[in-house]
């Protein structure tokens, strides 16, 4: 027996703008760069995450996984 699977494409549709929305801008706080791989971190990134992502990224890098 067969299964059949039916394929659902999503509908995206825009919504009217609001001219006097504030608009938001990215403020980097930090850029690190090691061995030409950069990492920002922007103002109001959860400290702990963006700490975790860091070494995470440099044992990576150090392991020799990153090149």
């Amino acid at each position: 027996m067969t299964e059949q699977n039916e394929i659902i494409t999503p509908v995206f549709k825009n919504k009217p703008s609001n001219l006097q929305k504030h608009s938001f801008t990215a403020r980097p706080a930090v850029k690190i760069n090691v061995n030409e791989v950069e990492l920002t971190i922007f103002k109001g990134t959860n400290p702990v995450l963006a700490s975790d992502i860091a070494k995470e990224g440099f044992i990576m890098l150090y392991k020799g996984h990153l090149s």
